[in-house]
C-alpha cells in the first residue's frame, strides 16, 4: 500500500526537559543544545544531535530538535528539521521570517548538512549557528557553488 502520511515526533522526555528562561548570550544557547544532544544518546532516542530555534533579541526558546532518524525510519529527521518544523508549527506559520516577527535564531549542535541548510533558508530563519564542524560536511559556500559547475 502506498504511504500517504507521514509523522515526525520527538521522543518523551524532551516534554521533561526544564524549559529555560530567554537565554540572553550564545554560548548558553549552545550548551542548552549540546545538553539535549547528550540526553538523546544516553537515553538511547536517537543520534548525537540537537537544534533548537531562540527569538534571536530576547533569547526566548520557540522550539528544539533531536535526531530521529533511526527511530522515524526517515533520513528526514534530522534535529534542525524538527526544530524549524516544530518553531512553524508552534507560531503556526511556514514563513519564520516573515513581516512582524521577531527575527529567528537557529543553534544546532553540529555544522549543518546540505538537507539542514536548504530548510533554513526556505524557513525564514534569519540566522543559524552550529557548534562542531565536519571535516567532509557541505558548506553553504558549496550549496551555492553545485550548479556552478
Amino acid at each position: 500500500m502506498l504511504a500517504t502520511t507521514l509523522t515526525l515526533s520527538l521522543p518523551p522526555w524532551v516534554r521533561d526537559v526544564d524549559l529555560p528562561a530567554p537565554l540572553a548570550h550564545l554560548t548558553d544557547r549552545m550548551e542548552f543544545v549540546l545538553d539535549l544532544a547528550m540526553r538523546n544518546v544516553d537515553r538511547g532516542t536517537g543520534g548525537p544531535f540537537a537544534a533548537a530555534v531562540f527569538e534571536q533579541d530576547s533569547g526566548r526558546l520557540i522550539s528544539v530538535g533531536v535526531n530521529r532518524v533511526v527511530p522515524e525510519n526517515t533520513s528526514l529527521a534530522h534535529a534542525e528539521v524538527l526544530a524549524i518544523g516544530l518553531a512553524q508549527s508552534s507560531l503556526r506559520t511556514y514563513d519564520l521570517g516573515g513581516p512582524s516577527r521577531p527575527r529567528l535564531q537557529l543553534v544546532s549542535s553540529s555544522q549543518m548538512c546540505a538537507m539542514c541548510l536548504g530548510a533554513v533558508v526556505w524557513s525564514g530563519v534569519g540566522e543559524a549557528r552550529g557548534s562542531a564542524r565536519a571535516g567532509a560536511a557541505v558548506t553553504l559556500e558549496s550549496v551555492n557553488r553545485l550548479g556552478q559547475t
